[in-house]
C-alpha cells in the first residue's frame, strides 16, 4: 500500500484551507486543515501560550502557514500511525522547526519518520501546555494510537481507527482486535468530539443505510453530510455520542445488525468482522484496494511486532 499512499500524496492542493471549532472564548481552539484528497490534519492552539500542536501534518508547509498567520510557535506533532499519508509531513518539519517533539506509538515508533518520543497505552503527557492521553488502538496498524486532549469538551483524534458512521480496515489486526480498540474509545464521556483522520462520512452513511434502509435517522444525517461536502464544510468533528446512536461498527450488538450481514445471535467480534468486509467491497474502489491487499497478503503476509502481554 505504501505506493498507493505516496500516489494519494500527489493529490494535495497547495491552496490552504482552515475550518474553525472553537469560538473565540476558548483557551484551546482547534483548527481542522484538510489535505491530500480527503485527509484531515489538526492543530491544537493553545491561546495563552502561543503554542501548537499538530496532529498527522502530511502537508507540513500548510501547517507552517498556519501557525504563521496565527503567530503561534509549532512544538509538537502527533502521529496517530506509521502510513504516510499520516506520518509523511513529519521529517521536512523536524528539519524547519528546531527542538520539535514527534511522538509515536510504542509500537509504530520504528516505521514512523522523525520520532523523538514513544508513547505507550494510557500515557498522559503535555504538550503546548495541552494535555494529552495516549489510548493503544491497534488493527488498521499493529502501533495505531488515539490522542484524547482531556479538556472541556474532550477532543479524540483517533487517526484511522474510528470514523463517522466507519472505522478503519485491518490492515494489522483482526476483528477482535478492532473490537477491542473501539471499546476502549467508548469509555470516553459521551460528549467527546471525534476528530477522525479523513472525510469518509458520505460513504460511510451509504453503506450503513445500506444495512437499515428503514433509518430515517440514517438517511437524515446523509443528507446532512451531503450538504455540508457540497459547501465544500467537513462533516468533522461528531461527537461520541452521536458514533453510538448512527456507526453501525459501534452497535455490533444490535441483532438487526446481524441480520443484516446475515448472522443471527452471533458474537460481536464476528459482526464486526463481517461488517468491515462488507464495508471493504461496497463500492468499486473500495473493491479495488481490498483485492490489491489480498494479493500482497497472499505473497507476503504483514510482519507485525511480537506484542508481549
Amino acid at each position: 500500500m505504501d505506493s498507493v499512499f505516496a500516489w494519494v500524496q500527489g493529490l494535495g492542493s497547495s491552496e490552504l484551507k482552515v475550518h474553525e471549532v472553537d469560538d473565540e472564548s476558548a483557551k484551546c481552539r482547534i483548527k481542522i486543515v484538510p489535505a491530500l484528497s480527503d485527509n484531515y490534519m489538526y492543530l491544537a492552539v493553545n491561546v495563552e501560550t502561543r503554542e501548537a500542536v499538530a496532529v498527522d501534518p502530511v502537508e507540513p508547509q500548510k501547517i507552517l502557514e498556519l501557525c504563521k498567520s496565527l503567530e503561534v510557535r509549532l512544538v509538537a506533532v502527533l502521529t496517530t500511525h506509521y502510513h504516510s499519508d499520516h506520518s509523511g509531513g513529519n521529517k521536512a518539519l523536524s528539519e524547519m522547526v528546531p527542538e520539535l517533539e514527534v511522538v509515536a506509538g510504542e509500537l509504530d515508533a520504528d516505521r514512523t519518520p522523525a520520532v523523538t518520543r514513544r508513547v505507550k497505552d494510557g500515557e498522559t503527557c503535555s504538550f503546548a501546555g495541552l494535555p494529552f492521553r495516549c489510548l493503544a488502538t491497534p488493527c488498521h496498524t499493529v502501533g495505531h494510537v488515539s490522542f484524547v486532549l482531556e479538556q472541556d469538551p474532550p477532543s479524540l483524534f483517533c487517526g484511522d481507527t474510528l470514523f463517522v458512521a466507519g472505522c478503519g480496515r485491518f490492515m494489522e489486526g483482526s476483528a477482535a482486535t478492532m473490537h477491542q480498540s473501539l471499546q476502549a474509545l467508548v469509555q470516553l464521556p459521551k460528549k467527546t468530539r471525534v476528530f477522525c483522520g479523513h472525510e469518509y462520512t458520505v460513504p460511510n452513511l451509504e453503506y450503513a443505510l445500506s444495512l437499515e434502509p428503514g433509518s430515517a435517522v440514517l438517511r437524515g444525517r446523509l443528507e446532512e453530510a451531503k450538504e455540508r461536502r457540497k459547501a465544500k464544510e467537513p462533516t468533522v468533528p461528531s461527537t461520541l455520542e452521536e458514533e453510538l446512536q448512527h456507526n453501525p461498527f459501534l452497535r455490533c450488538h444490535e441483532p438487526q445488525l446481524a441480520r443484516a450481514v446475515g448472522l443471527e445471535a452471533s458474537d460481536v467480534t464476528e459482526v464486526l468482522g463481517k461488517l468491515r468486509r462488507g464495508k471493504d467491497t461496497f463500492t468499486t474502489v473500495g473493491s479495488i484496494i481490498t483485492l490489491a491487499l489480498d494479493v500482497k497478503s497472499y505473497f507476503k503476509p504483514v510482519e507485525t511486532p511480537e506484542i508481549s502481554v
